[in-house]
């Protein structure tokens, strides 16, 4: 299992957690339906076969934080799950979904019965958390150009395709998507973009991103970061 880049994407291969969702039943869900709300009590744990989910979480004063994005094969809502807590987080699809629902008893079950299983979800979670550190950090030590910069480097480490113009970002997201991972405005991220349009380190094609001068974009965030 590679877990370079920490990309908020998170997608893992589908194969993965397969004795946990075999022969389990899936939910269809449609764009912006809920899963959970932060405060609810889990039920089940949650593995998404196609689509995107949002796993987000709120302060008290109502400010939303987006974590992560769910993708295929990635298993969410076992923070709770295993602690027996509310949850700390709410989870929504992105776009139309499909997802596993694995009950709160079987789920425990195949912990026990497959011991391989038990290792893969602790790697998981201890993914999650390296990126929530990795994020934390990069708040306190890179300006908002430097951060997008270095989510733009991970996530092409997980989705990026070689093309003629360089490096193809092969998943669709808004400038919103990455404001709302980054925690910073819409607006800072566009800026950002035509930056890096400007000195010819990105360009857009056909809604995607292509990366065209990696080296450019790497030492970026090299020169950016304050020890």
């Amino acid at each position: 299992m590679n877990f370079d880049g920490f990309s908020p994407w998170l997608r893992l291969d589908p194969n993965l957690l397969h004795p946990l969702v075999e022969n389990q039943a899936v939910v269809h869900l449609r764009r912006k339906q809920p899963i959970f709300y932060q405060g609810d009590m889990p039920r089940s744990v949650y593995v998404v076969k196609e689509g995107r989910v949002c796993i987000t979480t709120y302060s008290q004063s109502g400010i939303e934080q987006q974590l992560y994005i769910a993708e295929q094969g990635a298993l969410f809502g076992e923070h709770s799950s295993l602690l027996e807590i509310p949850h700390t987080t709410s989870a929504v699809s992105i776009v139309d979904s499909t997802i596993y629902a694995i009950p709160l008893h079987e789920f425990q079950a195949k912990l026990e019965q497959f011991p391989e299983l038990t290792k893969c979800v602790l790697q998981i979670i201890s993914r999650k958390n390296s990126l929530l550190i990795k994020r934390l950090l990069s708040q306190s030590s890179y300006g908002s150009l430097q951060r997008i910069a270095q989510a733009l480097l991970d996530i092409s480490q997980e989705y990026g395709i070689p093309s003629a113009e360089g490096v193809e970002i092969s998943i669709r997201f808004s400038h919103q998507d990455v404001a709302n991972l980054l925690h910073t405005s819409r607006v800072t991220v566009t800026k950002a973009f035509q930056f890096l349009s400007q000195k010819g380190i990105i360009i857009r094609k056909k809604s995607h991103v292509v990366i065209c001068d990696m080296d450019a974009l790497c030492k970026l965030t090299a020169d950016s970061w304050q020890p």
